[in-house]
C-alpha cells in the first residue's frame, strides 16, 4: 500500500510541477545568428545610422559594462530594435563592453508572467545593463527616447 502511495503522490507531484507557469526556454544567440534570423533583421541593421556624439559619449563609459540582451526572434519589437543595438555594438567595438544575447520562447501559457523568473523578463527584447556585477538599468521593449540615447542615460 505504501508503494502505491508513493507512486500516487509522485504522480500528482509532476501534474502539478508541469502544470505551473514558469520560464520560458531561453539559449545564448549570437549577433551573426541574429542577423540571419530573417532578411528585416539585417535590413533593419544595416539602415540604422547611428549619432556619431552619442557613440562618443558612450565609448568612454562601457568598459567594465555587462549587458545581457533578452529578445524574442519571433517578435517585432525585437526584429526593430535588437539589430539596431548591433550596430551600436559595432561602433563601440574595443571598448571593453560585454554582451550577451538570449533568445526566449513565445510563452506557452497566458498566465505566465515572465519569460525570466529570477531576472523578471516580462518583456521582449530587454537590455539589462551590469556595472560590477550590479544592474544599473534596463531598456525594456521600447527605448523611451531612442536606444542610443536611452543606453547613454543608464551608463552616466
Amino acid at each position: 500500500m505504501n508503494g502505491k502511495l508513493f507512486i500516487s503522490f509522485g504522480i500528482a507531484f509532476l501534474i502539478f510541477a508541469f502544470c505551473l507557469p514558469g520560464s520560458a526556454q531561453v539559449n545564448e544567440i549570437d549577433k551573426a545568428s541574429i542577423l540571419k534570423t530573417s532578411p528585416e533583421w539585417q535590413e533593419a541593421y544595416d539602415a540604422y545610422v547611428a549619432d556619431e556624439m552619442i557613440l562618443k559619449s558612450i565609448a568612454g563609459k562601457v568598459p567594465a559594462l555587462r549587458i545581457d540582451v533578452y529578445l524574442g526572434t519571433w517578435c517585432s519589437d525585437s526584429r526593430q530594435h535588437v539589430p539596431v543595438f548591433i550596430k551600436i555594438l559595432a561602433a563601440l567595438e574595443n571598448s571593453g563592453l560585454t554582451v550577451k544575447f538570449y533568445t526566449v520562447e513565445k510563452k506557452t501559457d497566458p498566465s505566465m508572467k515572465y519569460y525570466v523568473d529570477e531576472l523578471e523578463v516580462e518583456r521582449v527584447p530587454t537590455f539589462i545593463f551590469y556595472r560590477d556585477d550590479r544592474e544599473i538599468g534596463r531598456i525594456i521593449e521600447n527605448p523611451q527616447e531612442t536606444l542610443a540615447e536611452d543606453f547613454l542615460k543608464i551608463v552616466y
